[in-house]
């Protein structure tokens, strides 16, 4: 049974190639503190890689022409650079996604390899998975990020949209939107 959608286009060019970042949400929730990013830590350093899965929130769209973007790059670029946003901590890291896979409309996968998954993973199933093989740390005042967008929440772009190419002036503020992943520019 084909269980992911496949986002490789023919005749894509670089002009086909994603601008903005995206930042996920997390937190730790059913674990230790900062042991979402340790147990993924872990197994790059034992594997060399890791899968992330997307937990969207139940009114969640998953936003597949950004996932369509994704992958576009990782073709052209070998990976895609994200942001992760843990929530509960207010830290954020930079990460390097060299592959993605997306369930098909209305449906959710299972891990790709349980090998190279945190166990918390494996009792469920997800939108999206993000293979990583890096993660790293970054200082949020650094970044200098502004909003691009909200693609999981279409319905509620009219009450989102004046903040588009606003700079984000901290996590808290970031994290006071009811999205799981934004565009940044």
């Amino acid at each position: 049974m084909h269980i992911t959608t496949n986002f490789t286009q023919s005749g894509s060019t670089t002009n086909d190639k994603m601008e903005k970042r995206f930042i996920l949400r997390f937190r730790d929730l059913i674990t230790e503190e900062d042991g979402t990013i340790n147990d993924h830590q872990s197994l790059i350093t034992r594997f060399g890689e890791v899968w992330w899965g997307w937990w969207m929130k139940q009114d969640e769209t998953p936003p597949f022409d950004l996932f369509k973007s994704i992958a576009n790059e990782i073709e052209q670029s070998n990976y895609s650079k994200a942001y992760l946003f843990n929530t509960g901590l207010l830290k954020i890291y930079e990460a390097k996604i060299f592959k993605i896979l997306v369930a098909p409309k209305n449906n959710k996968i299972g891990t790709p390899n349980p090998e190279t998954s945190p166990s918390y993973y494996h009792r469920g199933r997800y939108p999206a998975w993000f293979l990583l093989k890096e993660i790293t740390e970054v200082d949020f005042d650094q970044l200098k990020l502004s909003y691009g967008g909200f693609p999981t929440r279409p319905e509620k772009m009219k009450e989102y949209s004046k903040f588009i190419s606003k700079k984000i002036d901290s996590m808290n503020e970031l994290k006071e939107f009811d999205v799981t992943l934004w565009y940044v520019d």
